[in-house]
């Protein structure tokens, strides 16, 4: 940012020195600037400094969850490879267990099929025997007809041809039960057959299952102590990571102390440089007023008639009934909604707007070193300003920084000691606000107004002569 610099023009000392005065004031003025940005440039690195402590706590304080989660895992994993190994142990037992059933199950298929195979024989030989039994009846009725043929003499014969009668019809019942007990075995034991065929089918898959929960235990064995691998790599890197992050909150520890530090210092050189601005003020105005400086006489005077001005209108309104006195002075700063920079409406705005704006642009017309012209009340309030910086707000920053000042309360060092002022005048130079990122460095000129009697506050002409 360049200068702004007071000059006479003249070429003698004594004409140099305004010049000189003025040229230590804006200096003074320009650095205390530098020193006020640098200082809330330094706030906004130490907020977002404290924002970043306590990111890293935050980080800090997870990665100690993690490292807990981690050693929690690795324990958990360690016994879930004790209880898997106790319980592959136990299931393997069962396993065998099972299989041995399995096998039990095909030994008892071959020997119900065995047991098949000996009913048919015996159901063979019962055939047989009915069979024999059926010869033998029919030889015992040809015994009884031979007996009868011989008479008396075969009596014996027939007796004992009736004897064997009898046994082959014995013989033949109880193949006849024979034959219905195998067909009734027969039949239970195709239906055992079957369902041991079933159960032998059935055990041929219970093998294949029982082979494939051995390869899935295995498997999870194995994925059990992959996790556990891999909990001790997260444990390493936990520790790793506990490492950066200490030292990164010892860096930011050193880094928050010499902010701390050099944000002292920059406060205490802001404040000998305010003192130093305020001094070189006072030479402004003391050269002024003894003087040795024309062309500031000449701007004083000015502005001397513009206050008087000031004074005309707001008396003679409050003459006339159109503002009271309670009106004027006013300091019920009520906030506009929404403004930004912020500005407040008193019930002196609108008469203050409407009769003493034009003043102000009639102050400011037709001479290229006046800079503006405001009047402010004793708390720094204006009600009104130029009309080129009374616009409509936009809501862009930039804009209503620099275009909607009227409401606006801005009240310096420099500002409040020209309120605290009692004489006709007071000179000062100070930084003008620009954009809200910028600032002017201008000359100042303070006239008291009194209304009524009463100090309402100050008349000001802002002016440069480059």
């Amino acid at each position: 940012m360049e200068e702004l610099k007071i000059g006479t023009g003249g070429n003698e000392p004594i004409d140099r020195i305004p010049e000189s005065c003025g040229e230590v004031t804006v200096g003074c003025t320009d650095v205390a600037g530098i020193v006020e940005a640098v200082i809330k440039s330094s706030e906004i690195l130490r907020a977002e400094h404290t924002a970043l402590r306590g990111t890293v706590e935050e980080l800090e304080a997870d990665q100690r969850k993690v490292s807990q989660a981690s050693d929690e895992a690795r324990m958990l994993s360690e016994r879930a490879i004790d209880r898997l190994g106790q319980g592959t142990e136990l299931i393997q037992s069962s396993l065998g267990q099972i299989t041995g059933l399995l096998e039990l199950v095909d030994t008892l298929t071959q020997h119900v099929t065995g047991f098949a195979a000996a009913m048919d024989q015996v159901r063979r030989c019962s055939q047989d025997i009915e069979q024999i039994a059926e010869t033998t009846n029919i030889l015992a009725l040809n015994a009884t007809i031979e007996a009868m043929r011989a008479g008396d003499a075969g009596r014996t014969f027939a007796v004992v041809a009736n004897e064997v009668k009898s046994l082959a019809g014995d013989t033949r019942r109880a193949t006849e039960e024979i034959a219905r007990t195998i067909d009734a075995l027969g039949s239970e034991a195709n239906s055992v057959i079957q369902q041991i065929e079933s159960g032998a089918e059935a055990s041929k898959e219970a093998k294949a299952s029982v082979f494939q929960i051995e390869q899935t235990i295995q498997g999870v064995a194995e994925l059990v102590e992959e996790v556990d691998r891999q909990n001790d790599e997260i444990a390493r890197a936990t520790g790793t990571i506990s490492g950066h992050v200490g030292r990164v909150q010892r860096v930011l520890e050193n880094f928050d102390a010499a902010a701390i530090e050099n944000e002292s210092k920059l406060q205490s050189a802001h404040r000998r440089m305010v003192d130093l601005e305020m001094t070189a003020s006072e030479m402004f105005d003391s050269i002024v007023k003894a003087g040795l400086s024309p062309q500031d006489s000449a701007m004083v005077e000015r502005a001397q008639e513009s206050a008087r001005e000031v004074e005309r209108l707001a008396e003679e309104a409050i003459a006339a009934g159109q503002l009271s006195p309670a009106q004027l002075f006013d300091q019920d700063y009520q906030e506009i909604e929404g403004s930004n920079p912020k500005r407040f409406r008193t019930s002196l705005m609108d008469w203050a707007h409407e009769t003493w704006r034009q003043l102000l642009d009639n102050a400011e017309e037709g001479d290229p070193s006046v800079m503006g012209a405001a009047c402010t009340d004793m708390n720094g309030y204006l009600p009104t300003h130029l009309t080129k910086h009374s616009q409509a707000p936009t809501g862009d920053l930039a804009h209503d920084t620099h275009s909607c000042r009227n409401g606006r309360i801005i009240f310096d060092p420099i500002d409040q000691k020209a309120k605290r002022s009692s004489d006709p005048y007071m000179m000062a130079v100070y930084r003008q606000e620009g954009d809200g990122k910028t600032y002017r460095v201008v000359r100042n000129v303070y006239v008291p107004i009194y209304i009524a009697g009463r100090r309402w506050g100050d008349f000001e002409l802002a002016y440069s002569f480059d």
